[in-house]
């Protein structure tokens, strides 16, 4: 038995390694049910949608102006009084 292990230490000692990281990566990534990574990079593409689509709406951006304009007039009518 020492004379394996002696020989093959080694080897066993990498193929143990490679293994364990093969397991951590499988945990980490998997599917999005049941992941870490998975779970939040389907949630961070989630929120990056639901944020850009109210800014691609063009008629969001026209009100969002208009109101902003607005409120502008309105600061400048305060300052002028």
């Amino acid at each position: 038995m020492q004379d394996i292990l002696r020989e093959y230490g080694p080897a066993i000692i990498t193929f143990v390694a490679v293994i364990a990281l093969i397991g951590l990566v499988v945990v980490l990534v998997g599917n999005d049910e049941n992941s870490v990574v998975g779970q939040a990079f389907a949630g961070l593409i989630q929120n990056f949608f639901q944020a850009a689509n109210p800014a691609a709406d063009p008629n969001a951006a026209t009100a969002a102006a208009q109101a902003a304009e607005e409120t502008m007039n309105a600061a400048a009518g305060t300052i002028g009084n």
